[in-house]
């Protein structure tokens, strides 16, 4: 899928603030959305990669995304490693909706977690 199609998939997203795709370190290579919470977003982000890692380790099964709620937003990461595409969303969206459009996000962003993954090989990180 091209950025155009992950910029038409955006809209369907009710209720959305921020919308951030970062590598496993936080560093932002996408963001859509309030610029205000970003950084609080990013953080999160980074945690939930280093989070999502270590509970690999505990034969369960990958963690393909989990779900915060909080007073004024709700929000969503999905392990697309080496990538981690993070949602804020209005406290009262319907979570549902935003679950359902996550496959579809995810392979939208196939082409750069691929070029991620070749830089990640190539400078010798995993």
């Amino acid at each position: 899928m091209t950025s155009k199609t992950f910029q038409s998939l955006l809209p369907r997203l009710v209720g959305l603030k921020t919308l951030l795709v970062c590598d496993g370190e936080g560093a932002i290579l996408l963001r859509a959305g309030d610029s205000g919470s970003e950084l609080r977003l990013q953080r999160l982000s980074a945690t939930f990669a280093q989070t999502t890692e270590h509970t690999g380790k505990l034969g369960l099964g990958k963690n393909r995304h989990i779900t915060a709620f909080y007073e004024d937003a709700i929000i969503v990461h999905a392990s697309c490693l080496p990538l981690v595409l993070s949602l804020m969303v209005d406290a009262d969206a319907n979570v549902g909706l935003i679950l359902d459009e996550l496959p579809q996000l995810v392979a939208a962003l196939a082409p750069l977690q691929q070029h991620v993954e070749r830089l990640n090989t190539q400078s010798g990180r995993d």
